[in-house]
């Protein structure tokens, strides 16, 4: 594998002269639940029907848009390293009018195969999914959460082995109810378990996250959307006795009003400084998890070669040392984003933060392209969140990136050769 070059590691045919794995695991709607005759059978002679037209199963947690929405409807994705023998991408989401189904999918970066680890709600009728139907805790009857938009809502504890949803959905359909309920999905259990409601927090449309492992919490900011008004903490340890688990921090004001939809942010592995990529301002901001109650510092760059965009990704490659940027708008090519010397805050926001492009120079394979070329389904192109997340591994860093449901998971080695 030569470093700076995207390669297909998954589908029908897959790059580096890899073997397609068995059918039914290559491809994320592979494993759609609703073409699982064993827990959707069809009901109906229209159903009947339609299967026998060739036609994709209908369910009734379908949606307006169906299973597609998993990777379209504003959802991102996490990196889980210690599920499977070399970690996974796990996806799960839906939200709004799309799609209602809350099961929770794996691509195992060992056996380069997608799975279905949990089927979610599946045995409610019609009218229990959707518009009209609310759930108090933000979970469906099996424990599973109301599948929301989960945006840059989601990150991955791997002390607890646990994907986090920072926030949760009372409602779906064309007017959505969010609210301020964490949920954990335990990767040891397959479980779901939740958080406690926080009633002054506002986690609307177009939040992001970083998971802090030095001080065992999520950092959560809201977007500007529907009153958006937070920037808060998750820790998920404890059990509260009443059902719920974890404790939220204190509740601190919006740190970029008006600029607050779909940004990135990234914690330093030190805990030292959390950076934000605010697209709208076209510039880095810096946020001191030590003292959180303080305002944002805007970042001095030597960066000229590109623009941020929404709905990006912002990585840290520890063997690198540097933060990574991508995003669907630079023609396929990932950034780095070194800090400068010195460990401290002060040294951190008073130096030069330095970008450089780790994509090779010269024809390469772009996924952006190729995965909108070869999908069947509609798709928002820009949509990156955390769909694209580092795999790290004896010394090397590896950018893995998941596009739609019916397009190959593709890989980048970060690393120079030496």
């Amino acid at each position: 594998m030569e470093p700076g070059l995207w390669y297909p590691i998954s589908g029908d045919r897959p790059g580096l002269g890899l073997p397609a794995t068995a059918k039914g695991t290559r491809y994320l709607h592979d494993n759609d639940p609703a073409a699982d005759r064993r827990i959707n059978p069809a009901r109906t002679f229209k159903e009947c029907l339609r299967r026998l037209l060739g036609r994709r199963p209908h369910s009734p947690w379908h949606g307006r848009v169906g299973f597609s929405a998993i990777t379209e409807a504003s959802n991102g994705a996490i990196f889980a390293s210690r599920f499977g023998d070399c970690g996974s991408m796990i996806v799960f989401g839906g939200g709004h009018n799309n799609y209602f189904g809350s099961d929770m999918h794996a691509f195992d970066l060992g056996s380069r195969e997608w799975s279905r680890i949990s089927d979610g709600y599946v045995t409610g009728a019609p009218d229990e999914y959707g518009a009209g139907r609310e759930y108090p805790n933000s979970t469906y009857p099996d424990g599973s959460p109301v599948p929301p938009h989960t945006y840059g809502y989601v990150q991955y504890d791997p002390v607890g082995n646990d994907f986090i949803l920072f926030k949760g959905a009372l409602a779906l359909g064309p007017e959505p109810l969010a609210v301020a309920i964490p949920h954990m999905f335990n990767f040891d259990t397959l479980s779901w378990r939740r958080g406690p409601e926080h009633e002054q927090a506002i986690l609307n449309s177009g939040g992001w996250t970083t998971w802090d492992a030095t001080r065992r919490t999520l950092w959560g900011h809201s977007g500007d959307d529907a009153g958006g008004n937070a920037f808060i903490d998750f820790r998920p340890d404890g059990d509260n006795g009443d059902g719920t688990f974890g404790q939220w921090g204190d509740l601190h004001p919006n740190k970029l009003p008006g600029y607050a939809n779909h940004n990135a942010m990234q914690i330093d592995p030190r805990g030292n400084v959390v950076v934000i990529a605010a697209h709208r301002k076209d510039t880095l901001f810096a946020l001191n998890p030590g003292s959180p109650e303080s305002p944002v510092q805007q970042l001095s760059e030597d960066r000229t070669e590109l623009s941020l965009s929404p709905y990006a990704a912002f990585e840290f490659a520890p063997n690198l040392d540097c933060f990574v940027y991508f995003s669907a708008n630079q023609g396929g090519k990932i950034y780095a984003v070194h800090a400068p010397s010195g460990f401290s805050w002060s040294e951190l926001v008073s130096g030069i933060w330095r970008w450089s492009c780790l994509s090779a120079s010269g024809p390469a394979l772009n996924p952006i392209s190729h995965a909108s070329a070869v999908t069947s389904y509609g798709i928002n192109r820009e949509h990156v969140f955390g769909k694209l997340r580092i795999a790290s591994f004896e010394g090397i860093d590896m950018a893995v990136l998941v596009r739609h449901v019916d397009t190959p998971v593709y890989v980048m080695k970060l690393n120079p050769t030496t």
